[in-house]
């Protein structure tokens, strides 16, 4: 039997030989309705761009138009097709279900989640595309963290419709580790995470949107706030987010996995945060803003099952770029513990004239 130890460092010595080399994916689906809807309602999203199509047209779509953070949803291939062995039995071991498969990327050290992402985007989603694309491991960075010792694995993707349009250029890294024994100790030693929140705790902290107002460029200030956006999470909102992802590591439904991991319990997924990063900024710019960029954002602290989760941002800059009305933002993910992810981003708003 092979040493971990060895296998790991053939992995690692692999992973380097795939920096730089690309490798095309093809989406097993195209775009749905059904999937649109199975999304937000996690997140008791309202915006009307997503549902009405009268509205959708009125503001300068074709018909309902995807919520970008879901654009990776479509670029994932089948977990299983008819001939295939089965996934599930006693001596499987679960599927990661992280999309590493699609850019042909090895995994050195046994666990991991993701750390890092930006993606810009270029032309909207609607039902009925399908997408392809192309990606590849461009670095590779020891670290060794509280949780262990691993590597960030950082790839770029490029993903087009098949009718031939770019629809996003994403960056992202995850970090892979070996989780370090006194962190194990440590969360097995641990007080048993609480398994009801407190009723003031999930009172809801949002205020309705009236999707009718509008923003403009002119009327943006260095400076402003943005509305804060909250949820409460729990184990069932964790398992239907990560359910309409098709994003099954089981750090984000299991809570055994998680804490063998080195994690205190499971952990609300990389699009979770990109989820409320775009819905607080949809709630600020309005029906007629685009969100153009989206990063770099790090996650650097989890969210868990019993926590409320509030994202908000600042403007920082604006800019009128070929005519368009840009405006800089950063962004932050804060839980009852401290803050869990930060980053930036650009849309674009309409400008008076």
């Amino acid at each position: 039997m092979q040493d971990p130890a060895d296998a790991r460092s053939a992995s690692l010595e692999e992973a380097y030989n795939q920096l730089g080399r690309e490798t095309s994916f093809e989406g097993v689906d195209e775009v749905t309705r059904g999937d649109i809807r199975r999304k937000l309602e996690v997140f008791c999203c309202d915006c009307p761009l997503h549902y009405d199509e009268d509205v959708a047209r009125a503001h300068g779509y074709r018909m309902i138009v995807a919520p970008t953070a879901m654009t990776a949803l479509w670029t994932l291939s089948a977990y299983w097709a008819p001939g295939q062995p089965p996934l599930f039995g006693p001596a499987v071991p679960e599927i990661r279900g992280d999309g590493t498969d699609r850019v042909n990327i090895p995994t050195p050290y046994s666990k991991g989640f993701a750390s890092d992402n930006q993606a810009e985007y270029f032309e909207p989603l609607y039902p009925g595309d399908r997408l392809h694309g192309i990606g590849k491991l461009v670095d590779i960075t020891p670290k060794t963290t509280r949780l262990g010792e691993g590597v960030f694995l950082t790839r770029e993707t490029r993903v087009w419709k098949h009718t031939g349009e770019l629809v996003q250029v994403r960056r992202s890294s995850s970090y892979r580790y070996e989780p370090a024994p006194e962190r194990l100790r440590e969360v097995e030693a641990s007080r048993p995470v609480k398994e009801q929140p407190l009723a003031q705790e999930i009172e809801p902290t949002d205020a309705p949107v009236d999707w009718s107002q509008q923003i403009s460029f002119e009327s943006v200030n260095i400076g402003d706030e943005l509305p804060a956006y909250s949820l409460w999470l729990s184990y069932q909102r964790l398992v239907m987010s990560v359910a309409a992802d098709r994003m099954w590591s089981p750090i984000h439904h299991n809570r055994e996995a998680a804490r063998a991991q080195g994690l205190d319990d499971t952990i609300l997924n990389s699009r979770g945060y990109e989820m409320m990063f775009e819905i607080t900024l949809r709630r600020w710019m309005g029906l007629d803003g685009r969100l153009r960029k989206l990063g770099p954002y790090r996650i650097a602290r989890s969210s868990h099952p019993g926590d409320m989760v509030t994202c908000s941002g600042r403007v920082t800059d604006k800019e009128v770029r070929d005519g368009v009305g840009l405006v800089h933002l950063e962004l932050a993910v804060r839980n009852p513990r401290t803050e869990a992810a930060r980053g930036n981003a650009i849309v674009s708003v309409p400008t008076r004239g």
